[in-house]
């Protein structure tokens, strides 16, 4: 009984003992929470945009060659020696104007040989329609046979189809005198004489080469461009025209466009320009485009709250001039920078943005 009550007083000694040291432990950690130092909020260096409301253009560039609205070359049918040329490069000139001639002496020479030769058979036919009618006198009393008179009667048509004949070659050749004086075929200008006096002009050889006053922008694309008839076209910045054809015909396996100007360009035809053509026109939530990460899947923006980043998934509509047109539109302001520093702001936690007041 004794032991027990030893035993007893013992236990109730520790536990006593026990619990001075945990008050004692307790209260030297209270103490040394009150000593530590709060925990400030990280401060990083990045820029934040807010998003803007406003129109974005996609536009695609071209290499265009700028051309005569209508251009031609001009040769003649009938070879000859040039005679004279009546005009200059650069020259405007008006429809039916004489541009050049050619030397017609040989056919003038082979006019007045089938006119000679002409005066000939129609004296042969003189005699031969006298002895027609002598012939046909001697038949009527039966002092010619029947054979005869039938054979100076063909002989008669005979040459009377030379003669028609002859006329008409003679008609043949001063149509071709005109094929030797060439004209203007329309209103234009002069973009260069390809031969000059004294030189052969052979058959379908070009001579003069001539545009009309208009002028007209030529470009390659490929199909996926999107390009479309009525888009608008840009030079400089400045609008300068539409799409207005699309041709069937490729070349080298590229299309080919033609834009109607709405003015005459200050430049020679020929000339090479680089033109952008407007594919889309948007209006909605435009950022720069170096507020996108790009990852494999999809596209996000950094967007700003509560002194957080967090990543907000975007889709790209337009993107133009380093400036992105993207769907839905962040509420807040968005960082900007490499997409490097982007991927790492989400892993900051809170942040103090340095020159923004923490809201």
């Amino acid at each position: 009984m004794v032991k027990k009550i030893i035993i007893f007083v013992v236990f109730l000694i520790g536990a006593a003992l026990l619990g001075m040291k945990g008050k004692s432990i307790l209260k030297e950690r209270q103490a040394e929470v009150k000593t530590e130092k709060t925990p400030t909020m990280q401060t990083v260096t990045v820029s934040l945009v807010k998003p803007e409301n406003r129109e974005l253009q996609e536009k695609n560039r071209y290499l265009a060659t700028l051309k005569g609205d209508k251009s031609i070359k001009l040769s003649t049918k009938l070879a000859g020696f040039i005679k004279r040329v009546y005009v200059q490069e650069s020259q405007h000139v008006q429809k039916g104007e004489l541009l050049v001639t050619i030397d017609a002496k040989e056919i003038k020479t082979t006019i007045e040989s089938i006119r000679a030769n002409i005066a000939a058979l129609r004296s042969d036919l003189e005699v031969s329609r006298k002895v027609y009618a002598t012939n046909k006198k001697l038949y009527r009393v039966g002092g010619l046979p029947r054979e005869k008179l039938e054979a100076s009667a063909a002989g008669l048509k005979l040459k009377e189809a030379r003669i028609n004949e002859s006329l008409q070659k003679i008609k043949s050749l001063k149509n071709q005198l005109n094929y030797l004086n060439i004209t203007a075929p329309f209103d234009g200008v002069v973009d260069a004489i390809l031969l000059h006096e004294g030189d052969l002009a052979a058959a379908g050889r070009p001579i003069i080469s001539m545009s009309n006053n208009k002028q007209k922008l030529i470009f390659s694309f490929v199909n996926s461009d999107g390009i479309r008839l009525n888009l608008p076209v840009l030079y400089n910045n400045r609008l300068i025209g539409r799409v207005s054809t699309i041709y069937n015909s490729a070349k080298n396996a590229l299309q080919m466009a033609e834009v109607k100007l709405t003015k005459p360009l200050n430049l020679p035809l020929e000339s090479s320009l680089n033109i952008e053509v407007i594919t889309k026109a948007s209006k909605g939530c435009v950022v720069p485009d170096n507020a996108i990460l790009h990852t494999k899947d999809a596209s996000y923006v950094m967007e700003y709250k509560d002194s957080k980043f967090s990543q907000l998934k975007v889709d790209i509509l337009i993107e133009d001039g380093g400036k992105v047109l993207i769907s839905p539109c962040p509420e807040a302001k968005v960082a900007v920078g490499s997409e490097n520093r982007l991927s790492s702001l989400t892993t900051l936690g809170k942040v103090l943005i340095a020159g923004e007041k923490n809201e």
